[in-house]
């Protein structure tokens, strides 16, 4: 039987003397006390992993331990340096400066800035997991100037956001996650200026996709997506409803792809 305390004492030992940013656990949370930050992954079943071969475990470990450095460097703006995966049945150092296909946020600086585009990410990985109501549901948040966006556009529904006071439009502001989470129901797009703000939501957009060629299984959503960030300067953020995948559209093409089955607790 694997010791989870004594993995997790030769990964603090790891991680100091190697200077690592923090130490990333895919074991059961218990009380650990170490110098190094310690986040905890949640909902992941590894429960499989006893029955495959170590090339399998460290393949899947490697997958798993990216797809969490993705939400650290989100949440915590790690721009480079190491981490250390526990596993039941692996250690594993990831360097995220070297990480294949890492998202940089500031990529898109040159449309929206990096607070913005890292509070539109951590949203749109908790819908997917979360979903609302008990139940998956997709979205997709169009981010750039918003002027060009209604223009490219039309309104489904009422808009929810129209007079509404700038502070309850935020998205950098987490108090107002719960009021998108319920009109990311509603069918259409959420409209995002560069500064963050909330312009529309149910919004419908008014573009050819007929020049968009995306990979099998992305629905109508995506492909209005991609299309508008090619037609103009824009970012599209969706969420798939099935699946829980968050991606990347610009210049009409999926830019990144997040998997939303990790999660982080710190």
């Amino acid at each position: 039987m694997v010791d989870n305390e004594l993995m997790m004492q030769h990964a603090s030992e790891i991680a100091g003397d190697i200077g690592a940013k923090a130490i990333v656990s895919f074991t059961e949370p218990f009380p650990f006390e170490s110098d190094k930050p310690v986040i905890w992954v949640e909902d992941l079943q590894l429960d499989i992993l006893r029955d495959l071969t170590m090339h399998d475990i460290l393949e899947i470990s490697q997958r798993h331990l990216h797809d969490a450095a993705i939400q650290i460097y989100l949440t915590k703006n790690f721009d480079e340096g190491l981490v250390v995966g526990v596993f039941p049945y692996a250690i594993l150092v990831y360097d995220i400066n070297e990480g294949r296909n890492f998202i940089n946020v500031r990529d898109y600086d040159d449309i929206v800035s990096r607070e913005v585009m890292s509070a539109v990410l951590r949203l749109a990985l908790d819908i997917a997991v979360e979903g609302r109501e008990g139940r998956h549901i997709g979205t997709a948040f169009i981010i750039g100037n918003s002027d060009e966006i209604m223009k490219n556009s039309h309104q489904a529904i009422i808009n929810p956001y129209k007079g509404q006071h700038p502070d309850d439009c935020d998205i950098k502001n987490r108090h107002n996650w719960e009021s998108i989470k319920e009109f990311s129901q509603l069918d259409g797009v959420f409209v995002v200026d560069p500064n963050g703000r909330i312009v529309a939501a149910g919004r419908y957009l008014n573009i050819n996709t007929g020049s968009i060629n995306l990979p099998g299984g992305m629905g109508g959503r995506h492909l209005a997506a991609a299309a508008i960030t090619l037609d103009i300067p824009v970012i599209g953020v969706t969420v798939s409803e099935s699946g829980g995948i968050v991606r990347i559209f610009r210049d009409g093409k999926c830019d990144q792809t997040i998997r939303s089955d990790v999660r982080v607790r710190w």
